[in-house]
């Protein structure tokens, strides 16, 4: 009987344990959506056909390449061009990279021909944040900000539009974006 206490005390707290780090993690979070302009970006990117989950190694790579020019890039971008629901995961297209500063757009100019760029306009979105805890962060945000956005874009009467996700390293967090479109 002794034991069967002991066994019963360590699984509950195994539990708590358990529950406080996916509290933490903000698995049991509820993202707010809210209205900001954001952008204009410069990217450099590469494209990328596969699962989502295989785009770290393009994004260190672009990463890579950026700061081997004597760029700081602290900001990740990705945009996912397909939906996991409705494409296989073999045939997901992707554009994987960083955002170039915008202090150092007219030097990077000098060697831009090295690279795939796009610029994304300034422009009225719907932004979800979720915080950046670990690399479970990348799995977990997905699940909780595409959510968000499609609940206000449907609340607010707005089209669905491309959505990216900018990832903030320096503030620790991941933003989801979607233009606002009527």
């Amino acid at each position: 009987m002794k034991a069967l206490k002991w066994i019963l005390i360590v699984l509950a707290v195994l539990v708590l344990i358990l529950l406080a780090f996916l509290a933490y993690m903000g698995v049991f979070s509820a993202p707010k959506a809210t209205e900001m302009k954001t952008g204009p970006y410069l990217l450099v990117y590469e494209e990328f056909t596969g699962p989502y989950a295989q785009t770290g190694k393009v994004f260190e790579r672009v990463s890579k390449a950026v700061k081997a020019e004597g760029f700081d890039t602290p900001l990740g971008i990705g945009i996912y061009l397909d939906d996991p629901s409705k494409v296989p995961q073999e045939k997901m297209r992707s554009r994987c990279g960083v955002v170039i500063d915008k202090k150092d757009i007219v030097k990077f100019n000098r060697v831009r021909y090295k690279f795939k760029t796009k610029r994304i306009a300034e422009k009225d979105s719907i932004v979800v944040e979720f915080p950046i805890r670990n690399n479970l962060s990348y799995m977990i945000g997905p699940m909780k900000g595409y959510p968000a956005l499609m609940k206000h874009a449907q609340a607010k009467g707005y089209q669905m539009a491309q959505p990216i996700e900018l990832y903030d390293m320096p503030k620790g967090k991941i933003l989801f974006i979607m233009e606002i479109v009527k």
